[in-house]
């Protein structure tokens, strides 16, 4: 604004120039003075105003420019506004996924602690219960003619004599152990007995080890029968 009025004023004292001039001359010469005087102002005076307008579509250019870049910065500046938001949602998103993970493996950490407890105590039991079996059928070994043999895995073979009375010294066998679960597992009969799966049902459901002993010689013995 204040370049405009400047402008303006330089016009304004030029013309008044001007007019002093064209007054200040002698009648004589007053046209052709007139017209000298005319043709060098209307120089001047197109030359100022044309540096004006020159500098005026330079000042105009430089303004358009400086939007552009104002424009293009504030696009700029709210792509990076939007990238650093879209950044912070995705590391949001991922510290939730991280503490979901972490409380996900901490609870199983803490379920696979449980059941190695567990683990442990049931074989700490089942070793208990082994040593047991072992003391109970070592009561019978004498007065059953039975013999008690550790085989692999933790697990016990009962051969049982003086069943057959024509051959004192024929073996009748089966294995007993526990599971994980602390169930009894009765298997391995020689030779076979039909009634097996119902005796380690009966040894399981009682947990009467004599009992199973008798039963055992008793089916051993009747299976001898049959077949003499």
């Amino acid at each position: 604004m204040s370049a405009v009025m400047i402008d303006e004023q330089c016009l304004i004292q030029c013309m008044q120039d001007f007019r002093t001039q064209i007054i200040g001359l002698n009648k004589e010469d007053s046209n052709q003075g007139m017209k000298d005087q005319y043709k060098e102002s209307l120089k001047q005076l197109t030359d100022v105003w044309s540096k004006k307008y020159r500098d005026g579509e330079m000042m105009m250019e430089m303004v358009q420019e400086l939007r552009h870049e104002t424009s293009f910065q504030e696009r700029h500046i709210k792509e990076k506004q939007g990238q650093i938001l879209q950044e912070a949602t995705k590391i949001k998103a991922s510290e939730k996924t991280n503490a979901e993970l972490t409380q996900h493996l901490q609870e199983l950490k803490e379920k696979l602690e449980r059941k190695r407890e567990i683990a442990l105590t049931n074989k700490k039991a089942n070793k208990e219960r082994l040593k047991e079996l072992q003391k109970s059928a070592a009561l019978f070994t004498y007065r059953l003619g039975l013999e008690i043999r550790k085989v692999k895995g933790d697990k016990l073979q009962f051969v049982f004599c003086c069943i057959n009375p024509k051959e004192l010294e024929q073996q009748y066998s089966c294995i007993i152990s526990l599971t994980e679960e602390g169930q009894y597992e009765v298997t391995g009969f020689d030779p076979a007995l039909e009634c097996g799966a119902e005796l380690e049902k009966k040894l399981n459901q009682t947990k009467n080890f004599s009992a199973l002993l008798t039963n055992l010689r008793k089916a051993f013995t009747a299976l001898s029968s049959q077949t003499t």
